[in-house]
């Protein structure tokens, strides 16, 4: 009961906390805040206060500092961007244009005209209607579409009797009456005929009709575009801003300087808090010490970075004091730290100020007795412990012969090792420690370790990579140490992290073993881990989540401490898309039973079967945009939106790559329409056509996917100057296991020897091949290729023991009683 009751204290706790943060704040405080601001701040509201939701004028006057502010002002416009499809900040130039015009032409920002011209942009028609014998002054805007409204909108101001302003009509309110001019020539009373009587009679008509007509709607054109108050609340929760409810945290903070690499020095916070100040959460009489932690770094007034961290120790911790380690690398300069620390069990809070003077080296000697003995024992391993890297290779496809090379430093080198794929290749006794490796003519992934060894032959550290690893982007790498037979004490790990555009970075979390050390939530994802000298074997992992509850989080690990290398043993799952198919239509209701599955002609028992219907989907579309296409990309564009705008639901994604000489990525994988369709805005016809390259490149973007996938790929002609040949590009999609669907557009049935080609690659991964003559009849084709990945069956099995890695090609066939399988032909162990 004790702990259910610990529990739900810390939860409300923390619901309190967001509550107090998110809870709008009173008029009072509003207009108490905003007096104190400085004439900048106050200007920055008053210009933007037609498109500043109520959630963002709060979190900005609750920010502390003149920099928090400057970086509030910056995520605005960014969200702005986001939102309008803009880059570089063009939503930002974008309203300051408007806001001058407004300012010079309108009665002000907050006028009616002022408010809609800001939220909408410039009307397509501006019209002043002269007609004083009947009207007060009117004027006329016409807008082809506003989102919120419809299309055609057209929209009606008046100046009233005796009013100095013009307002937006109001049919239900205002009525006719408020519109009839009182003026001493005037007649009083509506027109006969507005059009004839009235000079633009016919925009005043058109106006009073819609606004009539649209009165139920129409004040929707004031209304600003939705803002996520979890994204501008994220900006309170990431900014050093006290707490006046909180109880005061005792801790003490110390500066040191233990390393830099010329460019960079590591600028070092160590943080100690009194345990006894702190409350544990217990959960399943497990307790845990929790600290958040949110920094800035300043650098001349300005906000140079932002950082959050949150902390873990174990409950049963006897130290009086709890550690904190922050590195925070920095170019020589003079910067001021502040830092927040929060323990959330015990509602208490500290925010410590300290100013950075970091040098080109090492240079600050800590003060305090736990200051100096870390300072000590990290300085006499990094002096002491040999460090190798691997110079970081080119990105993208690689194959043939390439270069590694490697960076040591340190002492006690006597040769280094470079092993492929888990065997060693060559050793190396002198510098420069450098190998020429072969990767082979079809581009896969490959594992370079590298591995300096003492001269007792015994390993002592090491570096390793992976290439041809694709371009799905979100991926996580425990960077440095990579390879660590022998390791303990403090220790620098470094991580990796590559985030999917248009995605955050929800945290990156560090575990030493099953521990939890520490969570990051900002850049660079460095932390100091104290690994134990008595433990032996030990990993460390990296688990990266996004705040995308639809993606699964990644995660990396290293072993350390171990005797000896540890061979990679890879339980390879072969998984088979199928589609069975009678009378030309999928068939969806076959159960496990009504397959048969034969490796080199022998049965397998199936270890996974799904039918998926309605799993996301990953597609790639490589159009051929060589110069015989030219009279066709337009037509071809459109088919190609037309296709996903169909296809695409919530949680797909795409990719688009446009071949000529060379194939080119016009649009990395996204999740967006609007993304896609841009790419395919971008494609031109031009040049020869690299079929084959176009292949193995697109079919590169799908290493590391997960789930449904598939490449379409569009083409008028046969290969001219492709790199790789026919043979590699079969093995390459082969190894690939991406359904493949190729339409070939006015090839014709004499060219034999192209149809042959395509036709076996699509019945070699699964796919099917089409053949029309203009890109018109697209559209019944990319319907039946949706129908298709929609109705798909994954049989899995897994291969024998007598199937080793790296062993030939197996041919495989499925089997049902009725109908045609569609499925990969076979399969690389």
């Amino acid at each position: 009961m004790k702990r259910t009751l610990t529990l739900l204290l810390t939860l409300l706790l923390a619901i309190s906390a967001i509550a107090a943060e998110t809870k709008p704040l009173t008029r009072a405080e509003r207009k108490e805040r905003t007096a104190k601001l400085g004439d900048p701040d106050r200007q920055f509201l008053a210009d933007v206060e037609p498109i500043l939701s109520e959630v963002e004028r709060d979190a900005f006057l609750r920010l502390d500092t003149e920099a928090q502010r400057e970086v509030f002002i910056e995520e605005f416009w960014r969200r702005r961007d986001m939102m309008g499809g803009t880059t570089n900040h063009a939503a930002r130039a974008n309203y300051m244009d408007r806001l001058e015009f407004v300012k010079t032409t309108f009665e002000g920002v907050m006028s009616d005209r002022g408010k809609i011209y800001l939220l909408q942009g410039e009307p397509a028609a501006m019209i002043d209607v002269k007609c004083p014998r009947h009207f007060v002054p009117t004027q006329v805007w016409y807008y082809p579409r506003i989102e919120a409204i419809g299309s055609e909108v057209t929209l009606l101001f008046f100046q009233g009797r005796h009013e100095r302003l013009f307002r937006l009509w109001n049919p239900r309110t205002d009525g006719m009456a408020a519109l009839i001019s009182d003026d001493i020539e005037s007649t009083r009373h509506m027109p006969d005929n507005i059009v004839m009587d009235c000079k633009d009679g016919d925009a005043l008509g058109a106006a009073l009709g819609f606004m009539n007509y649209a009165q139920d709607r129409i004040f929707k054109v004031y209304d600003a575009p939705q803002i996520s108050s979890e994204d501008v609340n994220r900006i309170l929760r990431s900014s050093v801003i006290a707490d006046p409810k909180a109880t005061k945290l005792n801790a003490e903070m110390q500066v040191s300087y233990p390393s830099g690499d010329g460019s960079k020095t590591d600028a070092q916070l160590t943080i100690f808090i009194p345990r006894a100040e702190l409350k544990t959460t217990v959960v399943n009489d497990v307790a845990v010490y929790t600290i958040d932690v949110v920094g800035e770094v300043l650098r001349d007034g300005k906000m140079w970075e932002k950082y959050r961290y949150r902390f873990d120790f174990p409950g049963d911790i006897q130290d009086a004091k709890l550690p904190i380690v922050i590195d925070r690398p920095l170019r020589p300069s003079t910067y001021k730290a502040r830092v927040k620390l929060t323990d959330p069990a015990a509602n208490a809070q500290t925010i410590l100020e300290a100013d950075l003077v970091v040098p080109q080296m090492d240079a600050v000697t800590p003060t305090t007795a736990e200051g100096v003995a870390l300072t000590s024992i990290r300085s006499d391993l990094q002096s002491s412990r040999a460090n190798l890297r691997i110079v970081p290779v080119t990105e993208g496809v690689i194959s043939g012969l390439h270069t590694i090379e490697t960076l040591i430093s340190g002492s006690g080198i006597a040769a280094v090792e470079f092993w492929l794929d888990d065997k060693k290749v060559a050793t190396r006794r002198q510098p420069p420690y450098k190998l020429d490796l072969d990767f082979g003519t079809v581009p896969r992934s490959r594992r370079i370790r590298v591995v300096a060894i003492d001269s007792h032959g015994q390993p002592m550290t090491g570096d390793e990579i992976v290439v041809n690893t694709g371009t799905d982007p979100f991926r996580v790498r425990i960077a440095s140490p990579r390879i660590a037979p022998k390791l303990s004490g403090p220790t620098k790990v470094e991580i990796d992290v590559r985030v999917p555009e248009g995605k955050e970075l929800a945290s990156v979390e560090l575990y030493w073993n099953e521990t939890r050390v520490a969570t990051m939530f900002d850049r660079p994802f460095v932390q100091t881990v104290n690994i134990p000298g008595t433990e032996g074997v030990g990993y460390l992992r990296a688990v990266a989540t996004l705040k995308d509850p639809e993606t699964d989080p990644v995660e990396d690990v290293v072993m350390v401490n171990t005797p000896d290398f540890m061979t990679t043993v890879d339980v390879h799952l072969v998984e088979l898309p199928t589609t069975v198919v009678v009378a030309g239509k999928p068939v969806n209701d076959l159960q496990e039973g009504a397959f048969k599955v034969l490796d080199e002609g022998q049965p397998v028992k199936l270890a996974k079967f799904e039918h998926v219907k309605d799993l996301p989907l990953s597609i790639g579309m490589a159009v051929d945009t060589s110069g015989s296409m030219d009279e066709r990309m337009a037509t071809a564009r459109d088919a190609g939106a037309a296709f996903f705008q169909h296809v695409l639901r919530k949680g797909d994604k795409a990719f688009l790559v446009a071949f000529d000489s060379q194939p080119h990525l016009v649009q990395k994988w996204s999740p967006e329409l609007k993304d896609i369709y841009s790419g395919l805005a971008r494609m031109r016809a031009e040049e020869s056509t690299a079929l084959y390259d176009a292949v193995v490149y697109s079919l590169y973007n799908f290493l590391g996917v997960k789930g449904q996938k598939a490449l379409v790929l569009v083409t008028d002609g046969r290969d001219t100057v492709s790199k790789f040949t026919y043979d590699q590009m079969l093995e390459y999609a082969r190894r690939a296991a991406v359904p493949i669907y190729a339409i070939g557009i006015g090839i014709r049935s004499l060219d034999a020897d192209t149809r042959l080609k395509l036709n076996r690659l699509v019945t070699e991964t699964g796919g099917s091949s089409y053949y029309i003559d203009e890109v018109a009849g697209l559209s019944k084709i990319y319907t039946d290729i949706e129908n298709e990945l929609r109705s798909q069956y994954v049989l899995g099995f897994y291969p024998g023991t007598d199937v080793k890695p790296g062993g030939k090609w197996r041919e495989i066939s499925v089997q049902v009683a009725e109908g045609k399988v569609k499925t990969i032909r076979g399969y690389y162990p």
